[in-house]
């Protein structure tokens, strides 16, 4: 019974909400036809004064007298139209707005609603899963059926195959997980996301063993995508899987921070780790000084005698590393002088522009330096610059010489 008591009280407030500016509207537009109509009556009335007093047939003062009475006509027939405004107009649509919308609303609630689940609950559980989901998951047989047909309109299709071999693996079926991923990486050559996933597969179907093949389709997509957390993770089981706990122990380590939003990871990478280090208690010794050591490029800059010649000693000298793949934003930076040079520095993650974007979240990286004429951060046509890449930042060369001696 409250149910019903509240939708009619809601029913009643939308039926004002909507009557009201009906109404008024409606009221609005017969004052304003009927203030034309007079107003129109008006000028015609003293266009024929006009035309008498021009012919002869009144004076001056007769035209003036006529005028205003009926300038007084005029403004007493609007001021009434303005307190009794007919309501005829309006009518016929408040009743049909009054009838229509009870009368859908309650018959659309019977047709698609249920009000008896607000004082039972339990019978959203009871209905049929049509009536509950808009659109209810796919099972994996459904899935595999779909995807099937797909390929056979399109066996070109290089995401269908590696939905395929997804679908596969979920139903663990790991011999067609591989043919199907197999397919997708021939036809789309060093995609690190296939490569990983052919790498899962073809270890499942060892029994887990990722020695061979399957690590080395793990260390080619590394090579393309440093950062990828699922490379990560199989290079690192693969390290474990060969007693390598020191690379093992890398690969996790800069595992950790890409998955720092997902807890459930972090704890298994972070168990993971202190796994290692019962087998190897040397491994939390030997990354101490890896955290405050490594990923620190020790270089000497340079310029070139012919483009010294023309620049000016105050002329800004940018030092940076950036990313082999990833942001253009420099991990590492620092700013000199033209006067400055030849220098020896190092960057490190010290120098980070931003706290997220750090030389040691990235392993391959290229190094340079160019001399900025405006100052300006943004390299600039007509700058001189030198780069330097494919640098392994964990183990980057004793020295790195960059000679500046090309122009934007």
């Amino acid at each position: 019974m409250t149910f019903w008591i509240v939708a009619i009280a809601l029913l009643v407030l939308a039926l004002v909400i909507l009557l009201l500016p009906l109404m008024r509207a409606a009221r609005a537009q017969q004052r304003d036809q009927r203030q034309q109509q007079n107003i129109q009556i008006a000028r015609e009335k003293k266009r024929q004064l006009e035309a008498q007093m021009a012919a002869g047939e009144i004076d001056q003062a007769e035209f003036d007298g006529a005028y205003l009475d009926l300038q007084t006509a005029l403004a007493l027939e609007l001021d009434r139209s303005d307190g009794n405004v007919q309501k005829a107009r309006g009518k016929w649509m408040a009743a049909v707005v009054m009838l229509a919308i009870p009368v859908c609303s309650i018959a659309l609630y019977f047709v698609f609603g249920e009000y008896r689940v607000i004082e039972n609950p339990e019978l959203v559980r009871a209905m049929p899963q049509s009536q509950t989901a808009a659109a209810p998951q796919m099972t994996l047989d459904e899935m595999e059926t779909a995807i099937k047909e797909r390929l056979r309109d399109n066996p070109e299709d290089a995401e269908g195959w590696f939905m395929l071999g997804r679908t596969m693996m979920a139903k663990q079926r790991f011999d067609e997980a591989v043919t199907a991923y197999r397919r997708s990486n021939d036809l789309v050559a060093n995609e690190p996301g296939i490569l990983f996933a052919l790498a899962d597969a073809l270890a499942m179907q060892n029994n887990g063993s990722l020695q061979g093949e399957p690590e080395e389709l793990v260390l080619r997509g590394l090579k393309l995508n440093p950062r990828f957390p699922n490379g990560l993770w199989l290079a690192g089981m693969a390290a474990e899987q060969r007693q390598d706990f020191k690379a093992a122990y890398r690969y996790w380590t800069q595992l950790l921070p890409l998955i720092a939003d997902n807890p459930a990871s972090t704890r298994e990478i972070k168990d993971l780790l202190a796994m290692l280090e019962q087998r190897d208690p040397e491994l939390v010794s030997a990354a101490a000084p890896a955290a405050g050591g490594a990923n620190r490029l020790s270089l000497v800059v340079d310029i070139s005698p012919e483009l010294k010649a023309r620049a000016k000693p105050g002329d800004a000298v940018f030092v940076y590393a950036k990313a082999m793949q990833g942001p253009p934003m420099p991990l590492a930076v620092k700013r000199l002088t033209l006067a400055d040079l030849p220098v020896a520095l190092t960057l490190s993650d010290a120098d980070a522009m931003m706290p997220a974007m750090k030389l040691s979240s990235f392993q391959q990286v290229i190094v340079g330096a160019r001399v900025s004429p405006s100052g300006n951060p943004v390299a600039q046509s007509g700058d001189f610059y030198t780069e330097f890449g494919a640098i392994d930042s964990a183990n980057p060369p004793a020295e790195i010489s960059l000679t500046i001696d090309q122009v934007k």
